[in-house]
Formats: C-alpha cells, sequence, structure tokens
C-alpha cells in the first residue's frame, strides 16, 4: 500500500476532528463514546487511533477546529460589539452555545485530574487570546483605549474577565444578569483605557459611559 502523502493525513485527520466537535456538542464530553465518532466520521476504531492515540487528543482537535473558526471571524468594530458578550447571553438550554460551554467545563473538569495536560491544549487558549489581543490592538490604533497596563496584560485580563462572565451567566441564573454584564463592561474598559471613560471620569459625567448599574 502506498505511503499516504502528508496532505492526504491532514484532512483525514480533521474530517475526523470535525465529526467529533459535532457529537460533542450534541452529547457532552461525559457521554461521548470513541464509537459514536467512529461513526459520525465514517471510520474504524483503528483508523482512529493511527490520527488520535487518545481520547482526550481527539477532543483537543475538536476544540482547535471550532477556535479556529472563530479567530478568523472578523474583528468587532465597535467596543460594544467586543464588549457585549453576546454569546454567553445566548446560554438558553439546548442552545448550541450552552452546548459548547458545557463540553468546555466538562473538558476542564476532566483536564484538572490529569497529571500533565493533553498536548495542543495550551495552543487553543493562545488562539483565544490571540483574537482578544488582535482587537484590542485595533481599537488602539484607532485611540478608542489607551492600554494602561500594555497590551500583554491586559489581553490576559480581558480573557479571564470573559470566562469569568460566562460561568456566572451560566452557573448563576438567579442573579441579575444585567449586573454581571455592567461588571464585565466596566472591567473591560478600564483595565484596557477606554477613552470615552476616561473622558466621562475627569468631566464628572454623573452618566455612567457604559450605562447605568
Amino acid at each position: 500500500m502506498p505511503k499516504r502523502d502528508e496532505n492526504y493525513m491532514r484532512k483525514q485527520r480533521d474530517a475526523i476532528a470535525r465529526a467529533a466537535l459535532g457529537v460533542l456538542i450534541e452529547k457532552g464530553y461525559h457521554e461521548t463514546t470513541l464509537r459514536d465518532i467512529c461513526r459520525a466520521a465514517n471510520v474504524s476504531n483503528g483508523a482512529l487511533y493511527s490520527y488520535f492515540p487518545t481520547r482526550e487528543a481527539v477532543v483537543v482537535a475538536a476544540c482547535a477546529i471550532d477556535h479556529a473558526k472563530q479567530a478568523k471571524a472578523a474583528l468587532p468594530r465597535d467596543w460594544e460589539d467586543y464588549a457585549d458578550l453576546r454569546e454567553a447571553q445566548d446560554m438558553a438550554v439546548g442552545t448550541y452555545t450552552s452546548r459548547r460551554f458545557r463540553l468546555s467545563l466538562q473538558f476542564v473538569a476532566a483536564i484538572s485530574q490529569m497529571e500533565d495536560p493533553p498536548e495542543g491544549l495550551s495552543l487553543i487558549f493562545q488562539t483565544y487570546r490571540d483574537k482578544i489581543k488582535q482587537t484590542l490592538l485595533s481599537f488602539h490604533d484607532r485611540g478608542i483605549i489607551t492600554l494602561p497596563l500594555g497590551i500583554d496584560t491586559t489581553a490576559d485580563l480581558h480573557a479571564q474577565l470573559f470566562f469569568g462572565a460566562e460561568y456566572q451567566l451560566t452557573a448563576n441564573r438567579e442573579y441579575p444578569r444585567e449586573k454581571v454584564c455592567e461588571a464585565l463592561k466596566a472591567g473591560l474598559a478600564l483595565s484596557a483605557g477606554l477613552v470615552e471613560v476616561k473622558h466621562s471620569l475627569s468631566s464628572r459625567d454623573t452618566s455612567p459611559a457604559l450605562g447605568s448599574p
């Protein structure tokens, strides 16, 4: 049998990862079996293991495809679009967004009990941070923010703010969503040095630039 070229192998690997992502989103991490993934990808168990030595490796590859797709999306043009956290506000039971977040939480819980994180996982987080960094730099270039903490610290901080807000909106549904979103907007604006906020504070405007608390 002739040796398969790298391009074919890459395409086959990506096809399996895409099929796995669909199953993982639908059923969650704990309920998805390797048999489910093989069936969705139309491959044998042996073929699956030839590309992914562990179950975790399949999940990382699937999540990497999901994040890469989001990374290719256009950068937010307006600060409000960036700070609005629309995805996290669409966490109704059964929606794609809520199921995607379920997969994230379940996989993180599983990773917390592993001695070593799965290979490639850090690249997923880096992809997420890079998108935030690109967005912040575009705002800085247009004079919308001043980045008093520097780009790297601000990008890391914003990633944590987004993660925390998503978790709060999902796990603590009795807490007013408006408070979570307003706190997020304030944290993002102040840490990034939003010019409108600085102007508002310096002029002692009694109306907050990002809405009422």
